[in-house]
């Protein structure tokens, strides 16, 4: 899943503690040594579990240690993830919007349906694990007590069936039950149903020239939409109605989104190879590799009963509502070809006189199809990225990706970025910018539903930006400034029906954006805090607060000398901003009139501990509901979720 944790910490910090980490690995392996030399007396622990991505397997293999601590371990809600926070229909699971701005840097072809992404397991997000004892993980959530509203269930289980083979799956279950307006009025009818699985393998010939990388991930996500409550007063008027009872515009209108995916990755190393960390880590000087990736994605909007309350507006192939069934579905298949090549001085360390060349080519096929649309079509893209490190303080990145025929011909991606570490108490200087031109999504230009008919002709999406970040890894100090400029935005607002409807902003789009965090410890107590400024002259069609902060504030103890306890709050506050309306038909936000809403902090306490092998957490989340405000909105008519204690538990086995 999407969701920020070690693994995502370690690479964000990793270009400032390489060396530390290699260190650390280097202890780790010499003590694999010494229990190997006693294999009676063998106790196995999480430091035997190593796993990594793909994307870090393309120029060496690069593992990181297995995350036991209880960090953010609490922060279960991939809604409110605290440096990625999201305006949403209230509901884990159902369609969410980022609250900050943040644009995809992606280029080609995009059906357009992103309002269930971060529920989606993809094939990038598949760990790899490095397993000297068969590993299980165990995760479970639940409502401490009270209606059960929210509850998510995981299992990851992994091997090594040989030294240099690892194999595994997982299977996860999300379900939630509205806090406002339950479908049909049934309280314990499931408003959510999501289920993501997946399949891997890893292997790596005994002398590292040879690595596949193969898995399959399943996602099948349910959700109902209620289309809102009726009751726009529900946090000023006194209603005898239980929360959950609430009337709702629409009771049996749902999405089905079905996005499965057979991936196989494949690199061999040509010539010589350096040897890193005896010989488990193989440096190679050229590589070729191939990635073959088949994915079939499915959409479905239904409705079983006739709409009552005009939310829906027009009818355009059922003239009766209660048969409302569309379908949107793509078929893409991907092959790719690339090579690399790596000229290295005489140290052995990643970030030290190195320079790395890859280029490929990558052929993208597709076939869509919306009611009596079909079309079939491919696009050819060169990609090139070059990294050159001048000595363990400097390098420079480059990125390329251009589409050189197909539908989306002209689309391209140029990035560059270069780091200059200032020293260990200075911190480093991160440069970064890129160049974007990208296609529009298909549902922007045709859409042809029973709600909703158009055909119309964009132009591409132009961004360029420009960002300037200082860290101080040392005293946990990051702050970061971003200059966007976007011309041709997309967007939906308010058509003539009062509806939804795709339109494009022809003047340029200007936008600063200045972030900072800064955690500060003191002895047993740590305070973390995220603060971001944004400003643009287009506030009302990007739709999206000046000011964003996030507060952390928690105390360590030790009780009983085992169990390792933190506990405290988090605060999180955004300003007033332009609230989207919603379009359940088709899962989009968009501009209707500039309703803005009174905005008040949102305070959440927190307990999380660790006992052997398992993880918990206790918490309540808006326990301030009622001391400034009653409840609050973040997208118009959708109220947020009412105070509730959560419950979770996560549980490894090493053996």
């Amino acid at each position: 899943m999407p969701q920020e944790g070690e693994f995502e910490r370690q690479q964000r910090e990793g270009s400032n503690t390489g060396e530390d980490k290699e260190k650390r690995e280097e202890n780790i392996d010499s003590l694999r040594a010494k229990l190997d030399a006693k294999r009676d007396s063998i106790v196995y622990n999480s430091k035997y579990i190593k796993y990594t991505k793909a994307r870090f397997l393309k120029d060496s293999s690069r593992l990181f240690i297995l995350d036991t601590t209880t960090k953010d371990f609490h922060r279960y809600r991939i809604l409110d993830l605290p440096e990625h926070p999201t305006m949403n229909l209230g509901l884990n699971g159902l369609s969410y919007r980022d609250l900050l701005f943040e644009p995809s840097k992606t280029i080609g072809f995009d059906v357009g349906y992103h309002y269930y992404d971060r529920y989606l397991l993809n094939p990038e997000d598949v760990k790899y694990y490095q397993a000297r004892t068969q590993y299980t993980e165990l995760y479970y959530e639940n409502p401490a007590f009270g209606r059960l509203t929210e509850q998510q269930f995981h299992a990851i289980h992994t091997q090594n069936v040989k030294p240099n083979w690892n194999i595994g799956a997982s299977f996860a279950k999300q379900g939630s039950r509205n806090y406002y307006g339950s479908p049909a009025r049934k309280a314990d009818a499931l408003a959510v149903n999501h289920l993501n699985a997946s399949l891997w393998t890893w292997y790596q010939s005994k002398n590292k020239r040879y690595t596949l990388l193969a898995n399959g991930t399943f996602n099948n996500l349910k959700g109902y939409e209620n289309g809102a409550i009726l009751n726009d007063s529900i946090f000023t008027t006194t209603t005898n109605v239980e929360r959950e009872y609430e009337a709702a515009r629409l009771n049996t209108a749902k999405h089905n989104n079905r996005n499965n995916t057979l991936f196989l990755q494949q690199f061999y190393n040509i010539g010589k190879q350096k040897s890193v960390d005896s010989n488990a880590v193989v440096l190679p000087t050229q590589r070729v590799g191939y990635k073959l990736a088949y994915n079939t994605q499915k959409y479905f909007f239904q409705n079983e009963v006739a709409d009552e309350s005009g939310l829906l507006k027009n009818y355009y192939i059922y003239p009766d509502s209660s048969q409302t069934s569309d379908s949107t579905f793509l078929k893409h298949l991907t092959n790719e070809f690339s090579y690399s090549f790596y000229l290295r001085g005489n140290s052995l360390s990643f970030l030290r006189n190195e320079l790395k060349v890859n280029v490929g080519i990558a052929q993208d096929y597709y076939n869509y199809q919306q009611y009596s649309f079909n079309a079939k079509f491919q696009n050819i893209t060169l990609k090139g990225d070059a990294n050159y490190s001048f000595s363990n303080k400097a390098n420079l990145t480059l990125n390329i990706q251009q589409i050189i025929q197909g539908r989306n011909f002209g689309d391209f991606l140029y990035q560059a970025s270069s780091e200059i570490k200032l020293g260990n108490k200075i911190g480093s200087v991160l440069l970064e910018a890129y160049s974007q031109n990208q296609s529009p999504s298909i549902i922007y230009q045709r859409q042809v539903t029973n709600h909703y008919r158009w055909n119309l002709n964009f132009e591409k999406t132009k961004t360029q930006n420009l960002a300037f970040s200082y860290l101080i890894p040392k005293y946990n100090f990051r702050a970061k400034a971003e200059y966007f400029l976007i011309s041709n935005h997309l967007y939906f607002a308010e058509g003539t029906d009062g509806d939804a409807y795709p339109k494009q902003i022809g003047s340029n789009i200007n936008l600063l954006k200045l972030s900072l965090r800064k955690d500060f410890k003191f002895g047993k107590f740590t305070f973390e805090n995220f603060l971001v400024y944004q400003k643009t002259d287009f506030g009302s069609v990007l739709m999206t607060p000046e000011i964003y902060t996030f507060h952390s504030f928690f105390m360590h103890h030790d009780f009983f000398k085992v169990l390792k306890t933190e506990f405290g709050f988090d605060v999180r506050y955004f300003s007033k901003y332009t609230a989207p309306s919603y379009a359940p038909a088709i899962g989009q936000f968009y501009q209707k009139g500039n309703i803005q809403f009174d905005t008040e902090p949102v305070m959440d306490v927190w307990i999380r501990t660790n006992w052997k092998r398992a993880n918990l957490f206790l918490r309540y989340d808006y326990v301030n509901q009622g001391l400034f405000s009653k409840g609050y909105y973040t997208v118009n008519h959708y109220p947020m979720p009412y105070s509730l204690a959560k419950f979770g538990v996560s549980w490894n086995f090493y053996d």
